[in-house]
C-alpha cells in the first residue's frame, strides 16, 4: 500500500504539474488533466446535480473550484437565458485544467489575484475580456473602508513599530510609510513584545511543526516576549494535539496569556476568530496556500515548506515581491533567527512590500463587478 501510495501521489503530482511560463508559447492544447476532467463531467457525472442546484433563479454563480465552473458550461441548464459564470482563483499560478478544451467559446469570467495568473490564461487562450484583475477576497473588516483602507492603515503602522525595534526599516522608508499611511511623523514608542501566528492548517498537516516552534519559542513566550497564536481549524484533533504539545513543553499556565488557540467546530466562527486574532498578529508563519495573498494586509510570511505545485509557485510570488522568507534556520531555533530578523528589519520590511505590490481590494472589486458589470485598473496601491 505505501508503494501505491507514492506512486498515485506521483501520478496526481505530475497531471497538476504548471509548465515553466518562458519561453512563452501557445499552451491552449488540452493536457491530460483536461481530458481527464471532461471523461469525469460527462462519463462520471461530476457535478450532475449543479443543473437542478441552479434552475430556480438566475443568479450569477461565483465558484472558487475549477471542476463547477467548468461543469457548468458542459452540461445543459434547466432553466434559459444566460448566467454569469464567475471563477475566483486563489493560487498565483494554475494549471491548465482550470481552462475548459475549447478556451476561446468559454464565457467562464475569470477572476485573478496577480498579473502571472492573467498571462497565464491568456497562454491558455482565454479571452482577455474575459479575464479581471481584481485581486484576492480579503476580508473586509481586516481592511476598512474601499476609499479609506483605515483598518489597515492603523494596523500596519502599530506592526512596524513592534517589527523595528532598531529604527533600521525606519532608516530607509520613513518617507514612504508617511505617504502611504498619511502620517506627519513616524511616533517614536517601541513595543518590546511582538506576535506571532502560526497556521497549523485544516487538515493539520503542520502539527509537528508546531510542536518544534513552542519548544524554541517557550523562554519568550514565559517572559511575554512573543505571543504566540496557534491557528487550529476546524478539526478537534488538531486542537487536542496541539494542547497536548503546549503541556509537554510545560506551557499550559501561558494558555490565554501569552499562547492563543484560534479554533472552532464552526468554519464562519473560525474564520471570524482567525480574521479578529490577525489584527493583532505581527508575523505570519505559514505554507503558502491562499493565506499567501495576507501579505497584502502588511503582514510578512514566513513560508513553512510548500505542498504541490500551485504552493510552489506560491513561494515564488511572495519571494519575487518580497514579501515572503524563507526560514534562515532550523524551526528549532527559531528563537534565535525571529528576533535577528525582527532586529534587522527584514520582517518589517517584508510587511512593507506586502502592503505595497500584493493586491488589498478585491474583496470590492469582486463585490461591484458581480452587482453591476463595474470594472476598473489602477496604478495606486491603495486603489488596487
Amino acid at each position: 500500500m505505501p508503494v501505491f501510495g507514492r506512486l498515485a501521489l506521483k501520478i496526481i503530482m505530475a497531471i497538476q504539474r504548471i509548465p515553466s511560463f518562458y519561453p512563452k508559447k501557445d499552451l491552449s492544447r488540452p493536457n491530460l488533466a483536461v481530458r481527464f476532467l471532461k471523461i469525469l463531467i460527462k462519463r462520471a457525472r461530476l457535478c450532475r446535480t449543479l443543473p437542478d442546484y441552479l434552475a430556480s433563479d438566475r443568479l450569477p454563480v461565483i465558484n472558487t473550484f475549477y471542476a463547477t465552473a467548468i461543469a457548468l458550461e458542459s452540461l445543459p441548464e434547466k432553466s434559459p437565458g444566460d448566467r454569469n459564470n464567475f471563477l475566483i482563483i486563489c493560487d498565483a499560478d494554475i494549471n491548465r485544467v482550470w481552462v475548459p478544451e475549447r478556451p476561446a467559446a468559454s464565457r467562464i469570467k475569470y477572476l485573478v489575484p496577480c498579473t502571472q495568473v492573467r498571462n497565464r490564461l491568456l497562454t491558455y487562450g482565454v479571452k482577455p475580456e474575459n479575464i479581471f484583475m481584481t485581486g484576492f477576497p480579503l476580508p473586509v473588516e481586516n481592511l476598512g473602508t474601499e476609499t479609506g483602507l483605515e483598518v489597515l492603515k492603523i494596523d500596519l503602522l502599530a506592526r512596524l513599530l513592534r517589527l523595528d525595534p532598531s529604527g533600521k526599516f525606519f532608516a530607509y522608508h520613513s518617507q514612504s510609510v508617511c505617504r502611504w499611511l498619511e502620517l506627519k511623523q513616524i511616533p517614536d514608542c517601541r513595543d518590546k513584545h511582538y506576535t506571532v501566528m502560526f497556521a497549523i492548517g485544516g487538515a493539520g498537516a503542520q502539527t509537528e511543526l508546531a510542536r518544534r516552534i513552542l519548544k524554541s519559542l517557550g523562554p519568550l513566550i514565559r517572559t511575554g516576549r512573543v505571543r504566540l497564536l496557534l491557528s487550529c481549524g476546524v478539526q478537534r484533533r488538531v486542537l487536542e494535539k496541539t494542547l497536548k504539545f503546549i503541556n509537554q513543553h510545560g506551557l499550559w499556565d501561558e494558555l490565554d496569556r501569552n499562547i492563543h488557540l484560534i479554533f472552532s467546530d464552526n468554519v464562519f466562527e473560525y474564520f471570524e476568530l482567525f480574521n479578529r486574532w490577525l489584527r493583532q498578529t505581527d508575523v505570519l508563519w505559514t505554507k503558502p496556500s491562499e493565506l499567501s495573498f495576507y501579505c497584502a494586509l502588511g503582514l510578512p510570511i514566513i513560508m513553512a515548506d510548500p505542498i504541490g505545485p500551485q504552493e510552489e509557485l506560491n513561494k515564488r510570488w511572495l519571494m519575487e515581491i518580497h514579501a515572503g522568507l524563507v526560514p534562515p534556520g532550523p524551526p528549532e531555533y527559531c528563537q534565535e533567527w525571529l528576533s535577528d530578523l525582527r532586529e534587522n528589519g527584514r520582517l518589517a520590511e517584508a510587511a512593507w512590500d506586502g502592503f505595497l505590490k500584493a493586491r488589498k481590494l478585491g474583496t470590492y472589486k469582486i463585490k461591484r463587478l458581480i452587482e453591476n458589470g463595474e470594472y476598473s485598473e489602477e496604478i495606486s496601491p491603495l486603489k488596487q
